[in-house]
């Protein structure tokens, strides 16, 4: 049977469904009230799904039956959900048999799941989970032939949802076959998939297979919509065209579509504007942001309410201006998941400018019932506790109290003047905290941005001293992304991140960077407007460190981080675990039944606890964070990490390319970085790769366990124990595969200042000898470098 470490691959699913979900049940506290939520979402003992399963008939959901692709080893439906909603999925395949036999298996799942095996239940998850994922050990007990499997998933989404299982055979798999219901029509489908698989990218030009199994076609829009479609049926090739950064090809059967989306990265570069001048430089992106929205027809953007505020600045107004502000306090009033951001755009919007009798209305009654926090009335899907929802919900409460001093706000039961007061003290644990331990979403080139308009709305609406200090710590943010810059491009270890992490120039906070510096690339970032009428003044001064060679270590929150900076190259990373002298930490005081559930310490608490923000330590069960980076140029960058998903399509936290499954040991000197990995058997995925993309370098030469790469004047290396291996996913020749549970790397960095020459270079790296006890989980190397993995057993980091 085709597999990924035994996992079946091909499946027929119907859904996901997903209808709202609220329990009259409250709770203050959020993650306990989630966690009951989850107990009560699956309903138990329903039966297996119809037997009659055919490709586009309706399931018992109401929707049709549909072959699942791509097939990675997960069926992975994850979707963000803003608010709590029950979600529903039906999945079937099946198991060829040469013989009688039973099979050891593991179902992994994040979801409550049923698994029939023909009419029989053999397995069942009655609760979900959001973390970690659930280990199942069954017994399929096969007849010789074909074998039915029939699963049934339920789960409560709310937020990033884990919309996930995987049945996984531990043996026999040589003499076990896949097979799908309806197999007839199941063929082309099958072929399909094979095809696309077959694809091959060689520069700018794709490789097709022989024998497409229906009409296939090329098109660049990300979607696979028909825009620009060129029938490639029958073609051995296809020229993209040059500017392209996404290639997609799909086929359609039946009026459904097999969609394989290649990225370009060679193709995808910096974008730097002509201009140097500061004020030109302002004047230009604070247009692009106005320009957003203001055509004749509505588009239902999420931030569409910022862009509006932009036009506001500049002295213009929408034809649909109004429309977007509707629809902001209907997401507010609804209580999405980050409708705090929302509010934030608002009470700013109406700090400056009157709204229309009828808006100006529904905006007080919008306000006036919002939760502000989770101990007030109320439950829904929303997260109070991360850093930067934190201070945003407390800022928000803060203005809105302000704003309306003598009236009520029913769900805390106080009036503006209390609520404001209330809130003002949550601000000044908050400032405090960051004062003294330094920010928990460090570096954090999506959260910080979030962070950023929470701060300026601090800066520019409250007291002398509070607004002071927040901007203070402003510029300890944009300090802290300006030492961690490298040719205009923020390269930095990251307690929560998403994809962008690959092509950093990308990155949200890429603005601030360019706003500092007129020769940096250009970033986009919708939080920039609060920026265009804001007090706040920028400190143009630290745009110097952005060139700056830097040897630096620091803490931030509980975590240590490294930074080594030179001309040709950068390196740098967090620690895992600490190696400073005396690390000191801050305690988790959530599972502390006594603890203030108002302080911020709790909220802290919480956050790490859900997060795993910054406490690094082997072993654990990651989230979003980024460990390290290596940099030859602002768009040629190296990392690893153990993914939370099996293909870069899934776009769950962590993801492919971002955060970690289990946490690995890192520790770096210098320009030398070492990293262990023990995966252990509660983590479905048995790899870790390298992201490592060819066509940024200048040159690339693997020698064995070696891998060399040279941009310029600068050099890298990457050593692994194990095999490397190239492999394409989403991304064409930027992925090498190390298949294990255990296996060690180490970068080493250098220049041709240092080294006079690659082959030099490599010879010194060479020279290190590095070696990795696989049973000790050590990690040494010539020069004196050693590293050891020892598993943590922080429960801090769990749900």
């Amino acid at each position: 049977m085709e597999e990924m470490s035994g996992f079946i691959k091909h499946y027929l699913i119907s859904g996901p469904l997903f209808t709202d979900f609220i329990a009259d049940k409250t709770d203050k506290n959020q993650i306990r009230y989630e966690q009951y939520l989850r107990s009560i979402v699956a309903e138990r003992d329903k039966p297996a799904p119809s037997d009659d399963i055919r490709i586009g008939d309706q399931s018992e959901l109401g929707l049709p039956w549909e072959y699942y692709y791509p097939g990675s080893g997960y069926v992975n439906v994850s979707q963000f959900s803003v608010t709590p909603q029950k979600v529903e999925l039906l999945a079937a395949t099946g198991l060829v048999a040469q013989e009688d036999m039973d099979v050891r298996a593991i179902l992994w799942t994040y979801t409550a799941a049923d698994v029939w095996l023909g009419d029989r239940k053999i397995c069942s998850v009655t609760e979900p989970v959001y973390k970690p994922i659930k280990k199942k050990e069954i017994k399929l007990a096969l007849k010789k032939g074909c074998n039915d499997l029939l699963i049934r998933m339920q789960n409560l989404a709310v937020r990033d949802t884990r919309n996930i299982f995987g049945i996984q055979l531990l043996e026999h798999r040589d003499k076990i076959a896949s097979a799908l219901p309806d197999a007839e029509n199941a063929k082309p489908f099958l072929a399909l998939d094979r095809w696309l698989s077959g694809i091959v990218i060689k520069g700018n030009r794709i490789l097709f297979p022989d024998d497409a199994p229906c009409n296939v076609y090329l098109t660049y829009d990300d979607a696979g919509n028909d825009t620009e479609c060129v029938d490639v049926s029958g073609k051995s090739y296809a020229d993209v065209k040059n500017e392209a950064d996404v290639a997609v090809v799909y086929g359609e059967i039946h009026h459904k579509k097999l969609i394989r989306k290649i990225e370009l990265l060679h193709n995808k570069k910096p974008v730097y504007r002509k201009s140097a001048s500061t004020d030109d430089i302002r004047r230009a992106m604070f247009n692009e942001l106005a320009a957003i929205g203001a055509e004749p027809t509505f588009q239902p953007l999420r931030f569409g309410l910022f862009y509006v505020l932009a036009r506001w600045h500049l002295g213009e107004k929408g034809i649909n201006d109004e429309a977007y502000i509707n629809r902001a306090l209907d997401q507010i009033g609804r209580r999405e998941d980050c409708s705090d951001f929302f509010l934030a755009g608002l009470l700013r919007l109406m700090e400056s400018y009157s709204l229309p009798a009828a808006l100006a209305d529904k905006a007080e009654q919008t306000i006036l019932n919002y939760r502000y926090w989770m101990t007030e009335n109320g439950s829904d899907g929303m997260c109070f506790w991360s850093e930067n929802h934190a201070l945003m919900f407390y800022i928000c409460a803060y203005m809105a109290g302000n704003k309306y001093p003598d009236k009520r706000f029913p769900r805390s039961d106080r009036n503006g003047l209390e609520v404001r007061e209330a809130a003002k003290d949550r601000i000044q644990q908050w400032l405090l905290d960051v004062e003294e331990y330094g920010f928990e979403e460090f570096l954090s080139t999506d959260y910080m941005c979030v962070t950023l308009g929470a701060l300026l709305n601090v800066v520019d609406y409250m007291e002398d001293e509070e607004s002071a200090r927040a901007a203070r710590l402003i510029d300890q943010m944009l300090k802290s992304f300006a030492c961690h810059t490298f040719r205009g491009s923020i390269i930095a270890p990251q307690a929560r991140i998403y994809r962008s992490v690959i092509l950093p120039f990308t990155q949200s906070a890429q603005s601030l960077m360019h706003l500092l510096n007129a020769d940096s690339p250009v970033g986009n970032s919708e939080w920039m407007v609060f920026l265009m009428n804001s007090k706040y003044r920028l400190p143009y001064h630290y745009a110097s460190l952005m060139d700056k060679p830097l040897e630096m270590e620091y803490q931030t929150g509980n975590a240590w981080v490294k930074l080594s900076k030179q001309q040709d190259y950068m390196l740098t990373s967090v620690q895992s675990p600490r190696y400073d002298e005396k690390p000191s930490f801050w305690e988790n005081c959530s599972f502390d039944d006594s603890a203030d559930v108002e302080s911020n310490l709790y909220i802290k608490s919480f956050n790490e606890r859900f997060h795993g923000t910054s406490r690094f330590e082997p072993g654990v069960h990651g989230y979003q964070q980024h460990m390290w980076y290596a940099a030859l140029d602002n768009d040629t960058v190296m990392f690893t990490n153990h993914p939370g998903e099996m293909s870069d399509d899934g776009g769950m936290r962590p993801g492919y390319w971002y955060g970690n499954g289990i946490m690995p040991a890192v520790r770096q000197q210098g320009n030398l970085l070492g990293a262990i990995y023990d995966i252990g058997e509660d983590h479905p995925i048995a790899f870790t790769h390298l992201f490592f993309p060819s066509s940024k370098f200048d040159s690339v030469t693997q020698d064995g366990p070696w891998l060399f790469g040279q941009k310029g004047g600068g050099y890298a290396a990457i050593w692994c124990s194990d095999a490397m291996l190239p492999h394409n996913d989403r991304l064409i020749d930027c992925e090498y595969r190390v298949y294990g549970t255990r296996m060690a790397y180490i970068c080493q960095c250098g220049s041709k200042e240092e080294f006079e020459s690659l082959d030099h270079f490599i010879n010194y790296c060479k020279l290190l000898s590095p070696a990795f006890d696989h049973s000790e989980l050590k990690l040494s190397a010539s020069n004196g470098y050693a590293l050891s993995f020892i598993r943590s057993e922080n429960i801090t980091q769990y749900v």
